[in-house]
């Protein structure tokens, strides 16, 4: 939409609905792909369904969803997603009325997850153990809208959730440590969430001949939990601090977002920090971004680990390159837009970045890893999902613990970062 004068000029474009999915990436040097189909306004009633089969890095599926957004009234949502995996199955429903506006009074929605299937750990950029995990988990939330402006809303929010974890060999590596292999929890939890709104529109940032929002206005989050040992269920306590806000520059504008989160059990257990900032500057068909994030864990529970690799930031490495329980990664990225809309359909850019990654603990230890490279951007202009394909080939300058440098080309829908 543009003003011309006096008058106001929109521009429309159709987009499908029905989407015959097919996709091929390769990152860290492990190829994925996946085919089905997507129906995003079946029989013109807003119901959404889909099926496909995919090959991802650690299992291939089979999957089946279904959706409606008007289940049983306006806006109480209904969705369904089930799959059958190589190494196990997961099923997970979900119903519910979301906060779908700012001002939406109150939100109420359950969910429930079932799942059983092999989860891997890596050491020296190889695997190195492989556990069954089970997991069944249980979430009532909600919330009521304590006060608006025009800058922000304000709610409180809570829930009820029953989580229970169950860790077995797998046949490679050694067990789970016994007094970690069953967790199983009972939180009702409480908190207060506030809302900002301070919305931009800009062109030629994360997509090609596309307009995309950004907010800029703070928002946070702050949650406390308590597990009570009902059953099973064993005592423990919760906490969670988020956070994100932007601001405008000269030509541009930058992001920042934080989040940290604890269990107490017995002292503090599978904490998290993660943070980043980016900073975006428009000049014409130029755009050059600057990004930094971290991930940093203290005592986290056994099945989980901290990867530095071609999926997390430095692409010219093979995945789970570098494991660990905290990491700092950094990237610069120049594009450029090249042609709009060939035959309408697609169009061109392309880039040239640089990416370096540091690692620490165990099992990898420290371990510093950087590269550079260039890539090719399509935009794919009528498309409602996956509209952009980035093509990146890199080279590592620094040596990853297999010894391995050299070049490494990647492909994907979506930015790297």
């Amino acid at each position: 939409m543009r003003a011309e004068g006096e008058r106001v000029v929109a521009e429309t474009a159709d987009a499908w609905t029905l989407l015959l999915r097919g996709s091929l990436s390769n990152k860290g040097g492990v190829t994925t792909y996946s085919i089905g189909a997507e129906e995003y306004n079946l029989l013109g009633t807003g119901r959404q369904f889909g099926f496909g089969y995919e090959r991802e890095v650690e299992r291939s599926s089979r999957s089946v969803f279904y959706a409606d957004p008007n289940f049983f009234g306006p806006h109480m949502a209904f969705r369904l997603d089930a799959a059958d995996l190589s190494d196990g199955r997961q099923l997970r429903a979900a119903l519910g009325r979301p906060f779908y506006a700012l001002d939406v009074p109150w939100a109420l929605d359950g969910a429930v997850l079932l799942s059983d299937f092999d989860t891997r750990l890596y050491a020296g950029g190889e695997e190195s153990t492989v556990w069954k995990k089970q997991e069944r988990d249980l979430l009532l939330q909600g919330g009521r809208l304590l006060s608006r402006d025009l800058d922000a809303v304000v709610r409180l929010v809570g829930s009820v959730q029953w989580n229970d974890v169950e860790l077995r060999a797998g046949g490679v590596g050694s067990p789970p440590p016994p007094e970690h292999s069953n967790r199983t929890f009972l939180f009702l939890s409480a908190g207060i969430a506030r809302i900002g709104s301070g919305w931009i529109t800009r062109r030629q940032v994360d997509q090609i001949d596309r307009d995309e929002d950004f907010n800029l206005a703070p928002s946070s989050r702050a949650e406390v939990g308590l597990s009570l040992p009902v059953g099973q269920a064993e005592y423990a306590g919760r906490a969670l601090l988020s956070g994100s806000m932007g601001t405008p520059l000269p030509s541009g504008f930058a992001l920042a977002t934080a989040t940290v989160s604890t269990r107490m059990d017995g002292g503090v257990q599978n904490a998290r920090l993660q943070a980043g900032a980016r900073a975006y500057v428009l000049r014409g068909a130029w755009t050059f971004v600057g990004n930094v994030s971290t991930l940093v864990g203290w005592n986290l529970d056994p099945e989980n680990q901290i990867a530095l690799d071609g999926e997390t930031g430095v692409r010219a490495y093979r995945l789970h390159a570098v494991e660990g329980d905290r990491r700092l990664v950094g990237n610069v990225e120049a594009r450029v837009h090249l042609v709009s809309e060939i035959f309408q359909l697609v169009s061109l850019g392309l880039a040239a970045f640089g990416d370096s990654g540091w690692s620490w603990g165990e099992p990898d230890r420290y371990w510093h890893l950087a590269d550079a490279g260039v890539g090719l951007r399509i935009g794919i202009t009528r498309a409602s999902k996956n509209s952009l394909v980035r093509i990146d080939v890199a080279r590592a300058i620094r040596p990853d613990p297999l010894g391995r440098t050299g070049w490494l080309l990647s492909f994907s829908s979506g930015q790297a970062f």
